[in-house]
């Protein structure tokens, strides 16, 4: 029997970087004066302090900046062992997400990879894969 996930709840500020994942699309606030790229989302650009931004689709691509192998299970509808990666995007940004794929498929801080989708029902979501 396979438990329930939870899911993140969207709300007023993060409910267009949600909708866009449905959507299979990586979308992240872009300053529309600076030009920064910033993740989490935030009312105002942490660069020039302006409240004026776009949401505006990213490659996908990246290198892992860091990672873990989880091996202790926190929550049941999470089987274990399984990789979490902090990735930095091309864009500048780092995202937490899951890293597709066996803990010993040869990961390495550094290594490129670029955002797949994992297809769960309520709401698609971002994972990593290694572009080898």
């Amino acid at each position: 029997m396979e438990l329930p996930r939870p899911y993140p709840r969207p709300d007023r500020d993060t409910a267009p970087f949600w909708e866009a994942q449905r959507n299979r699309e990586l979308r992240l606030q872009r300053c529309s004066e600076c030009g920064v790229f910033r993740f989490p989302v935030t009312p105002m650009c942490p660069e020039c302090r302006s409240f004026d931004f776009e949401w505006t689709l990213c490659s996908g691509r990246g290198t892992v900046y860091s990672y873990t192998v989880v091996r202790h299970q926190t929550h049941p509808a999470f089987p274990v062992p399984y990789t979490m990666a902090l990735v930095e995007l091309a864009e500048g940004p780092r995202l937490v997400a899951q890293l597709r794929g066996a803990p010993e498929s040869g990961v390495s801080v550094g290594a490129p990879v670029y955002v797949d989708w994992e297809d769960v029902p309520e709401q698609p979501l971002p994972v990593f894969v290694l572009d080898t």
